[in-house]
């Protein structure tokens, strides 16, 4: 159980001076934090900015070249993950470290999993698991569920509540809502085991969340220390441009008059498909991106994987209409690791794999063809071309995220699907991520977006439709188009077309 801890016991952090280098590359200089007991710090920076190198060196995965760590005035014992976590460390991933094939319970049982007679007595494992599930206000998991057989978000929430569980003297949270829908559940937890004495480190590309959420704060870039704040002391607009070292004028592209766009490429007729879509109409015309908003488990997902092909409907129809000879649908997933990359391989071959067709003939592949194919694409999605020769596990998250969308976009279809697209990426990612999906609508394709960030819809999109129960509650059409309108929409106040 949840136990307030004793004073002399409470976890103040201090990070002094962590240097690492990766050959030339200087991936930590002199890095300092220091987080209160008690206290919620935020840490930002753009994918590559040093984040995963120091939470690799707080939990005993990376030995730095110099520095010291402390917590609660113990030091901590470099590059052992053990003494790590007999110090207290504790961290939930955004890449999920759970095996698919384990349940609930043994993943929040780990690595003490109750025996009897030297086997795993499963009475007391469920047991054990359900209790933890209640205390985090999580009953509506199923401590025998297999992880496989979760949504991204209960994968997420028993990440978290494994961390939680260990009673953490210091608790690392790497972007813990990119998969939830909805925070408020993570943040009350957060203040529980802050109120223990706990000291807990937030890192998040979401800057309302780092707003709402944390006390203080540190910026890094380029693997230095750029700024430290407390909470109310910068804007979102200065955190984001101490994040990418440049000022920026706005977000998000500008939207086109509504009587720019053209004729309608994708119409969709009264979809059904998987356990929540039930009878889903919408159009998206040529040169507009089309958002689709709602919480998590309305039928966003079947939309989307039916539209691709991944899952067969059940109902309804789909017509899609354009230039001949293109693909219907190009499909960025949920999961860019487990959906859409291989991990193993170079990201030049992630990059142009649905591609072999132009640079092959009869089944021989030209070196030649294919690195200038692969070339060309990085170059419209902004990806260093360094980068190609490397192995796409190797890669940050928004340069993944790149690939993924690169690829996606050179295959010319006439409907780009994006399912989620900037989940866990760098702020500097995201605004390329939306200037490219405005550039290739603006080329007359059409785009189909479903975000779980309300304010990311209702500033890329020129239309947004609010899902509810696997229907669409309300379109709200650009002139009407406003966060508390959206959030209405899909927290169930059903209302007619607006605009």
């Amino acid at each position: 159980m949840l136990d307030q801890k004793r004073e002399s016991d409470m976890a103040h952090v201090e990070i002094d001076d962590i240097s690492k280098r990766f050959g030339a590359t200087a991936a930590l200089s002199n890095v300092s934090m220091s987080v209160e007991a008690g206290a919620v710090h935020g840490l930002l920076g753009e994918n590559g900015a040093g984040k995963s190198t120091l939470m690799k060196v707080l939990s005993g995965i990376v030995v730095p070249d110099a520095g010291r760590v402390t917590v609660a005035g113990r030091p901590l014992q470099l590059g052992s993950p053990q003494a790590s976590r007999d110090i207290g460390l504790a961290m939930a991933y955004q890449e999920l470290s759970a095996p698919p094939n384990i349940t609930v319970a043994t993943k929040l049982c780990l690595p003490n999993l109750p025996t009897r007679f030297g086997m795993v007595s499963q009475r007391e494992l469920t047991a054990i698991a359900g209790a933890r599930l209640k205390e985090w206000d999580a009953e509506h998991l199923d401590p025998r569920a297999l992880i496989s057989d979760l949504s991204l978000a209960a994968r997420q929430e028993v990440e978290i509540i494994a961390a939680l569980s260990s009673s953490p003297a210091l608790l690392v949270l790497d972007e813990p809502t990119a998969a939830l829908p909805d925070p408020s559940w993570l943040f009350r937890q957060i203040h529980r085991i802050a109120d223990t004495g706990a000291a807990v480190v937030y890192i998040s590309h979401k800057l309302n969340e780092i707003k709402e959420i944390c006390d203080t704060g540190t910026v890094l870039r380029n693997g230095r220390t750029v700024a430290t704040f407390v909470r109310g002391e910068l804007s979102e607009d200065e955190l984001v441009e101490q994040m990418i070292g440049r000022s920026f004028n706005h977000v998000f592209p500008a939207k086109p008059e509504p009587t720019a766009v053209g004729k309608v490429v994708l119409d969709v007729r009264d979809l059904a498909a998987g356990d929540k879509l039930d009878g889903v109409s919408l159009q998206v015309r040529s040169g507009e991106i089309v958002g689709v908003a709602g919480l998590e488990g309305q039928g966003q997902r079947d939309l989307f994987y039916a539209l691709a092909g991944e899952l067969r409907p059940s109902a309804g129809s789909v017509s899609v209409t354009g230039d001949v000879g293109r693909i219907d649908f190009s499909l960025v997933p949920e999961e860019r690791k487990s959906e859409a990359l291989f991990l193993q391989m170079r990201s030049d071959f992630n990059l142009t794999l649905p591609l072999t067709s132009r640079f092959s003939t009869a089944s021989v592949v030209s070196r030649r063809r294919a690195r200038r194919l692969s070339e060309e694409v990085a170059g419209e999605v902004n990806l260093p071309l360094t980068m190609l020769s490397r192995r796409i596990a190797d890669l940050s998250g928004g340069n993944q995220q790149k690939v993924v969308f690169g690829r996606a976009i050179a295959q010319a279809p006439r409907c780009l699907l994006l399912f989620d697209p900037t989940r866990g990426v760098d702020a500097a990612t995201k605004l390329e991520i939306y200037k490219m999906t405005r550039d290739f609508a603006a080329k007359g394709h059409a785009v189909l977006v479903y975000s779980t960030e309300i304010p990311e819809l209702v500033g890329l999109c020129d239309r947004v439709c609010a899902l509810y129960d696997g229907r669409i509650a309300t379109e709200h059409a650009a002139d009407e188009l406003t966060e508390n309108s959206v959030m209405r929409s899909i927290l169930g106040h059903r209302a007619e077309v607006v605009g």
